[in-house]
């Protein structure tokens, strides 16, 4: 098959890899590919020798949308690693192919094969749903890897191979203490504490009333600012932040890593006359930002808020779909349909069923790798999308599959994997 369908290796990483022999490939030829395995997330966690010996044993394929890579019950030669594009993952009751379903898609990053290690049949079949760019090793090198890296590999594969832990339905999460889990118990990205320190300089510097104790009840609240008034503020600062929704976003993004917090450590940011404090604010006589500071937070404030406002909607949408059904507005409910409607595991669906949805999904957050959602075999009362992450689907007796961004997914055991 020829080069010029596949988007991921440059020719020269082609070259190497598909006219080379690894025992042709030259000190050069597996620098060239391990500089570009190293683009692909799945094997940025590999240690580098390891990443080395992958390089020097491994050849590549590329498929055209239909190719059937193998099938169940095949006995297998190979263990593979997705570098672009996606194949699908059919299994057949019977011995009869045709009707194969389609149980999931193989993304980018994806291992698959592992049964070359005990050479059991196949446990499904893969054929290509686009033109797709894979990375194969042999049987005899991949055991000799196996062998001395299964620490390293054993995340890729399913059990036993693989390190699963076990769990039950009381390890998820409700829809308050997910968001309490959020933000209590998150350490800040970088990025996102700098954006609170920005905002807090420059009300500092432009509004320093909203920053201030307050009372409510006979109570003091030490260094705080009301819901109402941020938001207030912040839609003053720019266009780029759209509507009052908007803005609940943008504070709600700050507050689910814990940059900014409910007094009581309970709510959501909401647009009432509700009391939230900044992170530099939590400990007592925080001292107030110097000029420099200052200055550097008004230089970097229209930035600021520009990534805020990206991110706003998303997470103003995981803050609606943290409320009970019966708590949602009408706003809410478009917003919710809105991003169903851009689902592509939901396109077959009719614009009223989207509708329908909008009003009953509800949001639930697995933070901890490992967390199994239900068991293979347990009666199923829920139906789910995949928001953000992925999902290894575990069927007993036939390995391992994952699961992507937006996918649906029912019935089968599946362990959070990310």
């Amino acid at each position: 098959m020829s080069a010029s369908n596949c988007s991921v290796f440059s020719c020269e990483t082609f070259w190497c890899l598909s006219l080379f022999r690894p025992s042709e490939r030259s000190g050069e030829d597996v620098d060239i590919i391990l500089t570009r395995l190293r683009e692909v997330k799945t094997f940025q966690r590999f240690p580098p020798p390891l990443l080395l010996q992958i390089c020097a044993c491994a050849f590549y394929e590329c498929l055209e949308k239909g190719i059937t890579l193998f099938r169940q019950g095949d006995i297998g030669t190979s263990w593979y690693a997705v570098l672009s594009g996606s194949l699908d993952v059919k299994v057949s009751e019977t011995a009869n192919h045709q009707d194969a379903v389609t149980i999931c898609t193989l993304g980018i990053g994806t291992a698959f094969g592992e049964s070359i290690l005990d050479n059991t049949p196949r446990h499904a079949t893969i054929v290509s749903s686009e033109t797709s760019e894979l990375l194969r090793i042999e049987q005899r090198e991949f055991k000799s890897l196996w062998e001395k890296y299964r620490q390293s590999l054993a995340g890729l594969l399913a059990p036993p191979y693989g390190a699963m832990e076990g769990g039950s339905n009381n390890d998820r999460l409700t829809d308050k203490d997910s968001m309490n889990s959020d933000s209590a118990n998150k350490i800040p990205s970088e990025k996102l504490r700098r954006a609170g320190k920005v905002l807090r300089n420059a009300i500092l510097s432009r509004a320093p009333h909203m920053i201030r104790d307050r009372k409510y009840h006979l109570k003091t609240y030490k260094q705080c600012c009301v819901g109402t008034e941020l938001v207030d503020w912040l839609v003053m600062q720019s266009a780029c932040v759209l509507t009052r929704s908007h803005a609940v976003g943008m504070w709600q993004a700050l507050l689910e890593e814990g940059v900014l917090n409910h007094v009581d450590q309970e709510l959501g940011f909401q647009d009432k006359y509700l009391f939230y404090r900044f992170l530099d604010d939590e400990e007592e006589d925080t001292p107030l930002p110097s000029e420099e500071e200052k200055r550097e937070s008004e230089e970097e404030l229209p930035e600021t808020i520009l990534f805020l406002a990206q991110i706003g909607p998303d997470a103003l949408l995981r803050l609606i779909l943290r409320k009970s059904p019966g708590q949602r507005t009408g706003d809410d409910l478009e917003i919710i349909y809105d991003e169903l409607l851009h689902i592509k595991a939901l396109a077959h669906l009719s614009n009223t069923v989207k509708r329908e949805l909008a009003s009953v999904v509800i949001f639930e957050s697995h933070a901890k790798a490992g967390t199994v959602l239900f068991n293979q075999g347990e009666e199923g009362t829920s139906w789910y999308i995949i928001q953000k992450g992925s999902v290894n689907v575990v069927i007993y007796g036939k390995g391992l599959y994952l699961l992507h961004l937006n996918m649906c997914m029912r019935w089968i055991k599946h362990v959070m994997s990310t």
